[in-house]
């Protein structure tokens, strides 16, 4: 698995495994630099894979969606197609496709 693969695992496990996240949780506990936490979090909620429970001002608390758990699904399956698993339409409603987990 990639270095960007790994990452993007370990960053999920985290979301996955909590009710309720916040991006500075995801830099403890996977030792990530806080800026690819950040950027994570903010592509996972803009293609849906998290949503956001409690904002205030730039303080977000997030939980996983279900698109979340099949997402971390693929990724520790090892997968080697690229992981065409979420689509998020205009209006963020995301929407599931056929996870890529094997060769077709």
């Amino acid at each position: 698995m990639d270095a960007s693969r790994e990452r993007l695992r370990a960053i999920l496990e985290v979301i996955v495994s909590k009710d309720v996240v916040s991006p500075g949780d995801a830099v403890v506990e996977t030792g990530l630099p806080r800026y690819l936490v950040l950027a994570a979090f903010q592509c996972l909620e803009a293609l849906g894979v998290i949503e956001p429970v409690f904002v205030k001002g730039s303080y977000k608390v997030y939980s996983a969606t279900i698109y979340a758990r099949k997402l971390l699904e693929a990724l520790k399956s090892g997968a080697e197609r690229p992981l065409l698993a979420i689509v998020s339409p205009p209006h963020g409603i995301a929407e599931q496709h056929e996870i890529a987990t094997s060769e077709t």
